[in-house]
């Protein structure tokens, strides 16, 4: 779906949640469901919604059992508004973003916000009077956190990571985190611990759609997701001071929980299962560390955002995700590049490995080992390290963003014998379906990682056989030649 925006009406709406939905709805993007309930009805309709690449914003009002001032919107960062061209131009607006932006501008710290408008403390604390549904058929529990913000600041610097991890409520103060290993919250969180302090700790559930996109985007340590924002917006965040905890969190934020955070031999909770976005239920339930909420702030009418994971084979899921699968396309060519990888010509993620399985790029080959090159830093680099499986380097005559020339690459131009790295060791997590029972146990979150060379061999490429095709230039003067006159070309 292709619309005429504005750069200016695009970052607007980016920078601001209701504008964001006034405008969709002005375009006639919204579906507004009335009277849904959160018991896995609001996930089969959003599962539904789905199965169009691009699908529509659903605004749930008057949800079951719940306040009827209380809303949830899904598909906030896949709407057709922020959908720029097709295939790799979509990868390409996202670098060009990446690179405007490429300037950090620090949030601003304000006195009040809207955020204010409504808060619970001590015994008026109710995580419960806030919409949580139970999003699959399968799931452990209700699920607040899908598309949120939890914050945390690390405490031997000013650094404040910002980052998305499934949140689970258990009771009216209780919320538990799921965080991988290796995560930089987790990180964060084990350095509070190692000194005896518990970890104070926010969780927004409403915001900006730039901060629900790099709240999910791999950052390095140290560079604030806040300030990222910020450039892609070209506007500081404007935060307040969370009272309770002191950390900044979003002025005009619709939900924030905050409180803190004790290591789990304090207190844990059963978590999970839940299902995920590699299509899978793998992370099964374990007792993880949870959120004991001390304040709540809302504003008036406020609106929940959601983003539950779903199969990776639905094309909501790969072609319409703006801020997924193809932002993580484009930071890889990015990470590519910084690394000094010459002639990357494109980046994409193929349909059913989701936003990290099956990452496939394409070059230009300019000197021996340069495939190989391309493999092992596509494997290694901070955008691509964590739960990775495949990685498939093809010549840059292959149209990536279609599976079947990207399977043709492989048929034609891999040998498995010759052509084929296994490395093993490598960061994995507890959402990969394969890591065996006895890892699992014993926290060994390692897997192995294939990379394929389906590349005409360099020291023969000139000699390899011609293919068999009409040049796209050609094809072109033809079809402008008989377009009218022929009704398949038109």
């Amino acid at each position: 779906m292709q619309r005429n925006f504005t750069d200016d009406t695009r970052r607007a709406a980016l920078g601001d949640l209701r504008l964001f939905l006034e405008t969709a709805t002005e375009l006639g993007d919204v579906e507004v469901v009335r009277g849904a309930d959160p018991n896995e009805e609001m996930g089969a309709l959003y599962e539904l919604s789905l199965q169009h690449e691009v699908p529509p914003v659903l605004v749930f009002e008057d949800i079951k059992g719940y306040p009827k001032d209380r809303r949830v919107v899904v598909n906030v960062r896949s709407a057709g508004m922020f959908v720029v061209g097709e295939g790799m131009d979509r990868v390409r607006a996202f670098r060009v973003s990446r690179r405007n932006g490429a300037e950090p501008i620090p949030p601003r710290v304000v006195n009040d916000g809207p955020v204010f408008e409504n808060t619970q403390r001590g015994d008026a604390v109710d995580v419960l009077s806030f919409p949580a549904p139970k999003w699959h058929e399968a799931d452990g529990g209700r699920y607040i956190g899908t598309e949120c913000m939890v914050i945390v600041k690390d405490p031997d610097s000013d650094w404040v990571n910002v980052g998305t991890y499934r949140c689970q409520v258990h009771d009216k103060k209780t919320i538990s985190v799921f965080m991988e290993p290796g995560k930089h919250g987790d990180a964060i969180r084990r350095k509070y611990w190692a000194q005896g302090k518990p970890c104070p700790m926010a969780i927004c559930v409403g915001q900006a759609p730039v901060l629900g996109t790099l709240a999910a985007t791999t950052l390095p340590a140290g560079v604030s997701e806040y300030g990222a924002a910020g450039a892609r917006i070209g506007r500081a965040i404007d935060v307040v001071q969370a009272p309770e905890t002191g950390l900044p969190i979003p002025a005009d934020a619709e939900i924030a929980f905050e409180g803190v955070m004790h290591p789990p031999e304090v207190e844990a909770r059963p978590e999970g299962p839940f299902g995920e976005w590699p299509g899978y239920y793998a992370s099964g339930t374990r007792p993880e560390p949870v959120l004991k909420v001390a304040a709540v702030h809302h504003r008036n009418n406020p609106i929940m955002v959601g983003m539950p994971p779903a199969k990776p084979t639905l094309p909501g899921t790969y072609y319409g995700t703006a801020g997924t699968s193809l932002m993580r396309a484009a930071t890889l060519w990015d990470d590519l590049e910084a690394a000094g990888v010459p002639g990357v010509t494109g980046v994409w993620k193929l349909p059913g490995g989701g936003s990290r399985f099956i990452d496939v790029v394409s070059i230009k080959q300019l000197h021996p080992g340069h495939a190989k090159m391309a493999g092992l830093v596509a494997v290694g680099c901070g955008s691509a390290a964590f739960l990775g499986r495949l990685t498939i380097i093809v010549d840059d005559d292959i149209d990536i963003t279609n599976p079947a020339e990207v399977m043709w690459a492989l048929a034609t131009r891999w040998d498995p014998k010759t052509q084929t790295d296994v490395i093993d060791g490598c960061w994995s997590g507890n959402l990969d379906p394969t890591l065996p029972p006895d890892k699992r146990m014993a926290g060994d979150t390692t897997n192995s990682r294939m990379i394929i060379y389906a590349v005409r061999p360099y020291h023969w490429k000139d000699d390899f056989p011609k293919v068999n095709t009409v040049s796209k230039e050609y094809a072109e003067e033809i079809r402008r030649k008989w377009k009218g006159k022929l009704a398949f070309l038109d």
